[in-house]
């Protein structure tokens, strides 16, 4: 154990904080690099080229702020780097909050997050990476700080989650999962009394609730500052108390999307991703029972059974924001909160011993299992950015032609509006599918409108060209010159009309 020491302050460095340390650095960049090192932008990091997206209107009144510690730009490796510390930071919090001193649960557990799904679809949206992992840090922090303060420790846990919801709300449902996570943990090894498992939890209700409530009242202090309100998108403007139909969908919504994300949509296939993350949900229920027997809880009657229901409630925990408004959609970025299953499974593994048969098959299938899946999703990430790198090169491609058709249009020289009409799609069917499908990786053309197209070509052409508006392209439309052109690539499907060069992408 190393003491690092800044002026009277000292801090002890464990091994362990180091092995979890390193372990999400060397498997994030096995993982990662290809994205940290090269220039892979989407359809939304095209208007990010310079930014981090939309803050206040989204709720997220806290992101213009920490979105400046890597710059107003899309820096991939600052932002990469950033990201790796804030979830390596992350995983020392996670080995002090369940006091694991085991080096191979460390490392696994830093390799699963760091490789998980929500890490790749983070770094596809790579402007604004650094701040979601940032508050995945705020989140783990917050369940942190109310366990290591006894007594006040719920307090600066509100404050944390507050400040990670108001970068990005979704982490407040991995908060939550993780407090799961903490109670299920309890039950199984320390075998307490249900009311006074309650009562000694009651904190970290407490602390979900206070920092609920504290991010909403920053919220409208925010708004009213800058006199604005939230938008539509994800229904953040639409939360609030729902309807018991509403709340059924959306049980429903939360079994689908999590049962999608472990690759069980269509049941049980033969397939590595599906397979193994079955082979590991069973293990959690078999070693859960195993503890469970062992540690004689069943004599707690009401613990027992508050054990598996907690185990049941993570998908739907996971999946809270489904039940706070009728229009969310959920997608890979919102998803951290299922990773926190597998860092339950191996809490439950490292309480396995090896003195008998049963216990050490369990240990070993487990442990097999969790590396297969951590190799698996590594090669998936590597998969994901060969794809973003085949988009960005048939995008480039594309631009470059349909500006080459522009510029040989004789009003060019006069005219500087543009309408493309459409989108044209060329995804390469061949290129293998990713298991999960990630949001934000696709090997098609990200280019999808106007304003794609003229921002593309102002920031990697030099050259300004302004989209008509939505209105004007509406009317080309309905016209039958319009119409009766060709689709690109056809030679005819760039013609100048009413004042505007016309490009037809698509019917």
């Amino acid at each position: 154990m190393k003491v690092l020491s800044i002026g009277r302050w000292q801090l002890q460095i464990k091994e362990e904080w180091k092995t979890a340390f390193f372990a999400t650095w060397i498997v994030g960049l096995f993982a990662h690099a290809y994205r940290f090192f090269n220039f892979l932008p989407i359809w939304d990091s095209i208007y990010n080229f310079y930014g981090i997206g939309s803050t206040f209107s989204l709720g997220r009144w806290f992101l213009p702020y920490v979105g400046l510690i890597s710059s107003i730009f899309d820096l991939p490796w600052v932002n990469g780097a950033l990201s790796l510390f804030y979830i390596s930071i992350a995983m020392i919090l996670l080995v002090e909050l369940f006091d694991i001193r085991r080096k191979l649960p460390i490392i696994l557990c830093s390799a699963a997050f760091v490789s998980f799904p929500t890490v790749v679809s983070s770094f596809a949206y790579m402007y604004t990476a650094d701040a979601y992992m940032l508050s995945f840090l705020l989140a783990v922090l917050a369940v942190y700080l109310t366990f290591r303060i006894p007594k006040w420790g719920m307090f600066p846990g509100m404050i944390s989650l507050a400040f990670g919801m108001g970068i990005y709300q979704a982490y407040a449902t991995t908060c939550a999962v993780l407090v799961l996570v903490f109670v299920i943990r309890q039950f199984v090894t320390e075998k307490p009394s249900f009311f006074d498992a309650v009562k000694r939890d009651l904190k970290y209700l407490g602390m979900l609730l206070g920092g609920a409530l504290l991010y909403y009242i920053i919220l409208k202090l925010t708004l009213w500052h800058f006199n604005t309100t939230l938008s539509n998108y994800q229904g953040v403007g639409d939360m609030g108390i729902m309807s018991f139909a509403q709340y059924k969908l959306a049980a429903l919504q939360a079994k689908y999307h999590f049962q999608t994300l472990l690759g069980l949509e269509h049941g049980v296939v033969m397939r590595p991703y599906t397979l193994l993350n079955t082979l590991i949900l069973l293990l959690i229920f078999g070693i859960t029972i195993y503890l469970l027997i062992k540690n004689r809880v069943f004599e707690q009657k009401l613990t027992f059974f508050a054990t598996f229901l907690a185990i049941l409630l993570i998908p739907f925990v996971a999946y809270g924001v489904y039940f706070t408004s009728p229009s969310v959609e959920y997608h890979t970025l919102m998803e951290m909160g299922v990773c926190l299953l597998y860092l339950l499974f191996l809490l439950l593994m490292d309480q396995l011993e090896w003195k008998s048969a049963l216990p050490k098959i369990l240990k070993c299938t487990g442990v097999l299992a969790m590396c297969a899946l951590i190799y698996y999703n590594v090669l998936n990430c590597n998969i994901a950015y060969f794809n973003l790198n085949l988009s960005y090169h048939k995008s480039y491609a594309i631009a470059e032609n349909i500006l080459d058709r522009i510029e040989d249009n004789k009003h060019f020289e006069t005219c500087n509006k543009v309408a493309l009409v459409g989108q044209y799609s060329c995804p390469t069917e061949n290129v293998r599918t990713l298991v999960p499908n990630i949001m934000g990786i696709s090997n098609d053309s990200f280019l999808n409108d106007s304003y794609h197209y003229t921002i593309f070509w102002n920031n990697c052409f030099g050259v300004n060209l302004e989209a008509a508006s939505y209105q004007k392209m509406e009317k080309i439309k309905r016209t039958k010159a319009f119409q009766e052109m060709p689709v690109y690539p056809a030679s005819g499907s760039v013609k100048y009309m009413k004042g505007v060069i016309v490009v037809k992408l698509s019917e």
